[in-house]
């Protein structure tokens, strides 16, 4: 592969996006190229929605909406359930490392199967599994059967199968609006993912007040059934096909590394993905722990919290859907991130001096700074990635989110000793220097004019290690 890698030596501003199958010469001075493609065109939320006049993505986009929901409710449920079963900071941080350890040790791997097989499919499996294991999960704690081990095991399932079928969730999107409206699929996908930020957690924390967690654990199945039934009558989609002759399992993990790894803008931007998970993200699985031990408030309240979160979220994620043709995508980021950074602080202060009221002002700037920080940082990942490699990518995009819950439990471990607020802060400044010692070393493409790749010309790009 030539230096730079999949952006196939070009220099900067010139050529199009790669894999997105456009034309050459869609390079050039900002503003020209196709939309969602960069350029430096105004804030416009209606183009970004002119994506619904997709009849597919409609139905992919009303199944993710479901299946988030389900997503958000179940993390309450989780995480109240948890606290019920030890009361222990730890072991909230312990079901977190059970979602997130099969999705460490498998998402490679789910993502080059999603590569050889239909992504629709594939999403659909896996769909009715995680609905299932919700409906069992509901009848143990009817029958009194649930404790903390079976919990544990349901987690280490459960991950296994995101770790599978995500991989192939983002890309069947990319595939189905093709390269002209992928910006603004993304960005609608994620304000539709941020949306039940603000109605999955309060609903699950009603019902959990009004008729237990296993209200919220079989409300959890329905979603998912509706989920699965809009997947359904979306037809199969077929993508570009891997070149060249498969090389195995193993041979094509290797392949989809090497294939980041040797590209500069992917390198960067994954980079900025694993610190938003390992230093920013943890502080979800807190919350329960953090409303009954730092506030000395009621489980209801964890809803009341996540929701404030997806306040802040959907505006962040749709105000990113304005942005879908900015030409400054990744000076957007930065700042977003560094705003991430300063709301775990304000978290950590403003809850301790005014309480409940403090930590729902900060959570909801909290929400907004780091929903856009995430959003604009896997438009940019998927803008960037050759189609064949769409599912390998995105396998490597959710190590990324397993290293949120692998990260719970040591952090959990600490705030049982120093208290959440106080943790907080500390992330706070962890993501703060982090994205600031990143993104020095990659200045010339956090400053670029143009949302396209920044080719390392002086040099080849660098392999592992």
């Amino acid at each position: 592969m030539p230096p730079g890698g999949g952006g196939g030596g070009m220099p900067p501003g010139g050529g199009g996006p790669r894999g997105m199958g456009g034309p050459p010469g869609m390079g050039g001075p900002p503003g020209m190229g196709p939309p969602g493609m960069g350029g430096g065109n105004r804030p416009s939320l209606r183009k970004a929605v002119e994506v619904f006049e997709n009849r597919d993505y409609r139905f992919l986009w009303a199944s993710s909406l479901f299946s988030f929901t389900g997503m958000q409710m179940q993390q309450v449920a989780r995480g109240v359930l948890a606290w019920e079963l030890t009361e222990s900071f730890g072991a909230l941080g312990l079901m977190m490392f059970s979602f997130g350890l099969p999705m460490l040790l498998f998402s490679l791997f789910g993502g080059a199967f999603a590569d050889r097989v239909n992504k629709r499919d594939l999403s659909l499996v896996t769909q009715i599994g995680i609905g299932g294991l919700a409906l069992i999960t509901a009848i143990l704690i009817v029958t009194e059967v649930m404790t903390i081990e079976i919990l544990f095991v349901l987690g280490l399932i459960q991950g296994t199968l995101f770790a599978v079928g995500m991989p192939a969730r983002q890309p069947l999107m990319a595939l189905v609006v093709g390269p002209q409206q992928i910006m603004s699929a993304m960005a609608m996908s994620n304000a539709a993912m941020n949306g039940t930020r603000l109605v999955g957690p309060a609903f699950a924390g009603l019902l959990i007040v009004w008729s237990g967690v296993e209200a919220a654990y079989f409300a959890n199945a329905a979603l998912y059934v509706l989920s699965v039934i809009g997947l359904a009558v979306v037809p199969r989609v077929h993508g570009r096909p891997m070149p060249g002759q498969r090389s195995g399992m193993i041979g094509e993990i290797s392949e989809g590394i090497r294939y980041v790894l040797r590209d500069r803008t992917l390198r960067f931007l994954m980079a900025m993905a694993f610190i938003s998970a390992i230093f920013a993200m943890p502080y979800m699985a807190l919350l329960p722990g953090f409303v009954e031990r730092d506030l000395e408030l009621d489980a209801s309240n964890v809803g009341l919290l996540m929701s404030a979160t997806g306040i802040g979220a959907l505006v962040g994620s749709l105000l990113i859907a304005m942005f879908a043709e900015h030409s400054r995508k990744p000076l957007l980021q930065f700042g977003s991130g560094q705003l991430g950074a300063l709301g775990l602080v304000l978290l950590g202060v403003m809850s301790a001096a005014w309480g409940l009221g403090g930590a729902l002002v900060a959570i909801v700037f909290l929400g907004f700074a780091l929903t856009a920080f995430q959003t604009l940082n896997m438009t940019m990942v998927m803008a960037a990635s050759k189609q064949e490699y769409y599912g390998r990518v995105m396998s490597i995009m959710m190590l990324t989110f397993s290293t949120m819950p692998m990260m719970s439990a040591p952090l959990g471990a600490i705030a049982d000793r120093t208290g959440a607020s106080a943790l907080f802060i500390a992330q706070g400044i962890a993501v703060a220097a982090m994205i600031a010692l990143v993104s020095i070393g990659n200045w010339r493409y956090v400053v670029s004019p143009e949302a396209s790749p920044v080719v390392d010309e002086e040099r080849p790009a660098v392999s592992a290690g």
